[in-house]
């Protein structure tokens, strides 16, 4: 799956990014049936404190859940072994839009997502990507 999120050209991209792959993360651990009530400690409004993020390393555990973040902005998700998804690092364009009246809102960043998961029934993820 693919998708385009429009930013201010002085957006922190790093900080998007971040938010970006943890509601994907978020979206898979949904899918794979872990019960809400077990993520309630789990806002999407602010990142995980380290005690938040020792009870998902738990639940993550107790479902079979493994995932790897790479430093360069990947993220694989398996579920008993088996890879089920992958968040890919977002690519980005720099775009001018002259119809703006405001100067500053005339340049922006379109960040192109892309990640698949084995929860998608439109899109089966090809080796090359």
């Amino acid at each position: 799956m693919k998708g385009v999120i429009l930013l201010n050209h002085n957006d922190n991209t790093r900080i998007v990014e971040e938010e970006e792959k943890s509601r994907f993360l978020r979206s898979i651990i949904d899918e794979a049936g872990v019960p809400q009530e077990q993520l309630d400690f789990w806002t999407m409004d602010a990142p995980l404190s380290i005690e938040q993020q020792l009870k998902l390393k738990g639940l993550f555990s107790t479902y079979g859940i493994q995932t790897i973040d790479d430093r360069a902005g990947e993220l694989k998700i398996y579920m008993d072994n088996k890879l089920v998804a992958e968040w890919h690092k977002p690519t980005y364009k720099l775009k001018k839009d002259l119809s703006q009246l405001d100067r500053r809102k005339r340049i922006y960043l379109e960040m192109t997502v892309s990640c698949w998961s084995l929860f998608e029934e439109e899109e089966i993820p090809s080796p090359s990507e």
